[in-house]
Parts: structure tokens; sequence; C-alpha cells
């Protein structure tokens, strides 16, 4: 059916008013066929799947979208600890072959693609639990949230005879409080980068963005929740142009 990425490590995102979450997240849907296995105990749980993929690239005369046809596979192993299983640690990791069109020599060209991630989140005492996840890969923008649809998985080099699927990564890391049964705050700081090749790179390309918040909520009743937040994003080109923005959310939830 249709769900979110096996690739995504739901449990592992802070809470943030901001639906989007930190920029090194990811969070995508896709379809896909999935396995999932929970050993006894229910400490350690297995899964695999073939996900329907979105491959984003930059495209030029000689180098064609086409139709991909072949699956993305992601897999982890997740190990889950304390009375509830609230608390976990997973490792992760995404297999792609991603098709391009050469328009020159009328023929189809594939390059691998591949990611890792470890992600988690840990109750430290009843009043603090933490946030985490690392991802690091090439060809991987759907699965870390600032590049999702930049055209950066596949890039031609400056001639433009040439194609390659670019190195990137990012990290985010956040914490919760609870200041009372009824409040509760969270922040964090997260970032993704694009490394730098000389031959595959533009001066305006996406090289680095840093993503920081924080909020409060406070549930008025049972049922009803309101909150605040602040957010600072900032992002960096290939040729150290930066750029930044703030932003204020306020939110108003309520359950039935």
């Amino acid at each position: 059916g249709r769900d979110v990425s096996t690739f995504c490590d739901l449990t592992a995102a802070p809470p943030t008013i901001d639906f989007q979450g930190p920029n090194a997240y990811n969070f995508r849907f896709a379809t896909m066929i999935r396995y999932e296995y929970t050993f006894p105990g229910q400490h350690f749980t297995l899964g695999a799947a073939a996900e329907m993929p979105s491959v984003s690239a930059t495209y030029n005369e000689k180098f064609l979208k086409m139709r991909q046809r072949i699956p993305d596979f992601p897999i982890y192993v997740q190990y889950a600890w304390d009375e509830e299983r609230s608390s976990h640690l997973r490792a992760s990791a995404v297999f792609r072959n991603m098709y391009v069109r050469n328009a020159v020599v009328a023929d189809n060209k594939s390059l691998f693609g591949w990611g890792v991630q470890f992600s988690g989140t840990i109750k430290v005492w009843d009043w603090l639990r933490l946030y985490m996840n690392g991802v690091y890969g090439k060809g991987i923008t759907p699965y870390i949230q600032d590049l999702t649809g930049s055209g950066l998985d596949l890039v031609p080099d400056s001639s433009g005879e040439e194609i390659s699927a670019l190195t990137m990564w990012g990290w985010q890391a956040a914490a919760r409080m609870n200041l009372s049964p009824r409040m509760w705050l969270s922040g964090g700081f997260s970032m993704a980068q694009v490394d730098h090749d000389d031959s595959f790179t533009l001066n305006d390309m996406y090289h680095q963005g840093r993503y920081i918040f924080g909020n409060i909520f406070y549930a008025l009743t049972p049922r009803c929740t309101i909150g605040a937040e602040y957010l600072y994003g900032s992002r960096k080109n290939m040729n150290d142009v930066k750029g930044h923005a703030n932003r204020i959310n306020v939110q108003l939830c309520y359950h039935f």
C-alpha cells in the first residue's frame, strides 16, 4: 500500500509545530511492499521494503529524464527498551538504482545511490526525552527534508558530458522537557549539507542549511492544546552566498 517510507524513523522526530520538521530529518510517503518482524520480547525489530522511487535530477541536452525501472530498497534493524519499549535506536540503509536517458548515444544510463542512517529516541527521565538522527549517502535527496525536489540526486559536470550522484549528509538533535503534566517545551538543532565537487557543482547550488527551533505547549484540557514556536533557518550556496529567515508559529489543536 502507501505509507511513510521504511527509511523514516517516525518516533525519532521531535515535536514541532512546523509540519516539515528539522531539515535533516526524512519524511516521505511512498507506494511500497514492506515486511516487518518483531522478535519475542519486543526488543528487536527488522524491516525491509521495495518502494516506488522518486528521482530529482538536474538534466541537460545530453541527459534526459526517464521513467525509473527499479524500486528503492530500504532496510532497518531496531532495538527498543524500557517497560513500554518507548526508547529505541535504529540503524537503516537504502539502496537506489537511478536511470537517465543519454540522448547522444540513444541509450539508458544507471547510477547507484545509497544511504545509511542512525536514529532513535531515548527516555532519560520521566521529564526528559532525547531525539536524534544522522544520515549520509549519495543521491538520496528524497530522504533528507531540505534536499527533497532539489534536483541534486544526479548532476551533470561542468562540461555536460558526465553525470554523477552527489554526496550529501545531515543530522539533528533535540530534546523535550515536561515542565508539568500539562506543559512541555522542546528545542533542537539540525543541519543538512551537499558536499562540494568542483566538476559537478554550480555556484548557486545548495551547499548547507541549518535549522534551529524552540517551542512550548500547554494542554488547556485533555483534548485541547495550544503552542507557540520560534524557528531560525539559514542557507549557504556553493559560492558561500548566505541567507537566513526567522519565523513564529502558533497552534491550536483539538483532539476528537
